[in-house]
């Protein structure tokens, strides 16, 4: 599959130049892992960003404040990992194939590299981490509201 042509179709990418975009697809490293991969773990630090290309990945959040988790299966397009690119942020949910999976993934030494390199790309990598980040929290306050609320 061209990595080029594909990241064309994921939305905010349509736009971008290509030689901005050639930098990016240079930095991505494409690898294919079995049913049962863990790309992330609730509570550790994750190692890289994840574009999945094929297959799907399953997000189970939660944890152990709330002992709560709700399972969400990623497809072919969605991101995995997004909270990885923040250095000593553990992540919120664990991430599991669950199936066979094609994955393009770029780590958080890349990310810095690309806002030399391509500073439009990296600034909506920025962008999308900030937008998981509001997700992320907004998701945790509700659950921790849920709980004060029941526990009274």
């Amino acid at each position: 599959m061209d990595i080029k042509y594909f990241l064309r179709l994921q939305p905010g990418f349509e736009n971008f130049s290509d030689p901005h975009l050639a930098v990016f697809v240079r930095m991505l490293n494409v690898a294919i892992y079995p049913a049962r991969h863990s790309f992330t773990v609730r509570g550790e630090q994750g190692h890289a960003l994840y574009l999945i290309m094929d297959g799907a990945v399953t997000t189970t959040s939660g944890g152990a404040l709330t002992g709560d988790g709700a399972d969400r299966s990623l497809r072919v397009g969605e991101w995995v990992g997004l909270l990885s690119l923040v250095e000593n942020l553990p992540a919120f949910e664990n991430c599991t194939t669950s199936e066979s999976v094609t994955v393009a993934s770029f780590n958080r030494v890349q990310f810095d590299d690309l806002f030399e390199l391509a500073p439009p790309i990296g600034r909506h990598l920025l962008y999308m981490l900030a937008k998981q980040l509001a997700r992320t929290l907004l998701a945790q306050n509700s659950r921790l509201s849920a709980q004060s609320r029941l526990s009274k």
